[in-house]
């Protein structure tokens, strides 16, 4: 019981350690704006919130609702704006996470296609954020450096803390409580089955649970790839997607606006990956790879 608290204030000790971390070098990035201005000018975003985003994706989206408050931007901005910065958030955080590096690291050429596969998402969401919001004109929406000072840094940091630690304390009552899923009605051979169902908990530990029986030939690339993209399916619906978007998007924006965001996000999400993990799963039971 006290290793899970202990694991707890650990999270949200991180969460402060790297939004600082971010900030700091969001700074560095906006006094040096010109470096990317040309991708952000691709992307139909203000510089300034892209190099904000790249240090520290909560605090552009701050910035973001202090302007949608005063109505200089709409909501399609921001959606836009969401959409389009996906491929980046999911990318940095796993990276930050060792996601990337576990899953090269345990399948090599298998794992770099499964992040081909966790990614597929963001990337639609970055073309659908790219045509909604076509001819959609920016206000002056920038984010100085100068407004990042010491004490800001700190404030913000705070801020998003402790709302993230209300949201992870209520998570953390309902994995106390013993709530899981049972996989056990998936066409997947037994060792796949225990690879979903330890990604159903945590996907990183799942990607390392199916090296030893992918590499020892005991189960197919195939069901290797069904048995993460399945569980992480799960565990994205019922822990991480809650989790992620809704406490990324519920302690910065107003409800209606949060609860419009949060639900778009899922339409794409799970639009885009349930019919690949259809496909892994026919492709698995019919050993065709």
């Amino acid at each position: 019981m006290w290793g899970v608290w202990l694991e707890f204030v650990w999270r949200v000790a991180s969460v402060f350690v790297w939004v600082v971390v971010g900030l700091v070098a969001a700074r560095v990035l906006l006094s040096r704006q010109g470096l990317f201005m040309g991708l952000s000018r691709r992307l139909g975003i203000p510089a300034s919130l892209f190099l904000l985003s790249l240090g520290e994706a909560r605090a552009a989206h701050v910035v973001l609702a202090e302007h949608l408050k005063t109505g200089a931007v709409g909501f399609r901005h921001v959606l836009k704006f969401s959409f389009v910065t996906w491929p980046l958030r999911v990318v940095l955080l796993h990276l930050r996470l060792g996601v990337v590096q576990v899953a090269v690291g345990s399948l090599g050429v298998l794992g770099l296609v499964y992040l081909g596969v966790v990614y597929i998402p963001s990337v639609v969401g970055l073309a659908l954020g790219l045509w909604l919001g076509r001819g959609l004109r920016w206000p002056e929406v920038e984010a100085a450096a100068r407004g990042l000072s010491a004490p800001s840094v700190l404030r913000t940091a705070l801020s998003v803390a402790w709302r993230y630690a209300v949201f992870e304390a209520a998570f953390l009552v309902l994995d106390l409580l013993g709530l899981r899923v049972e996989l056990g009605w998936l066409p997947l051979s037994p060792e796949a089955l225990a690879v979903a169902s330890i990604a159903a908990v945590r996907p990183t530990l799942g990607i390392m649970a199916a090296a030893p029986p992918y590499w020892g030939g005991r189960i197919s690339g195939a069901e290797v790839l069904a048995a993460l993209v399945v569980g992480r399916l799960v565990f994205m619906a019922l822990q991480e997607f809650p989790r992620s978007a809704v406490q990324f998007y519920g302690t910065i924006y107003p409800p209606r606006v949060a609860a419009r965001l949060v639900a778009y996000t899922a339409a794409v999400l799970f639009a885009a990956t349930l019919p690949v993990a259809a496909l892994l799963l026919w492709l698995a039971t019919a050993k065709i790879i």
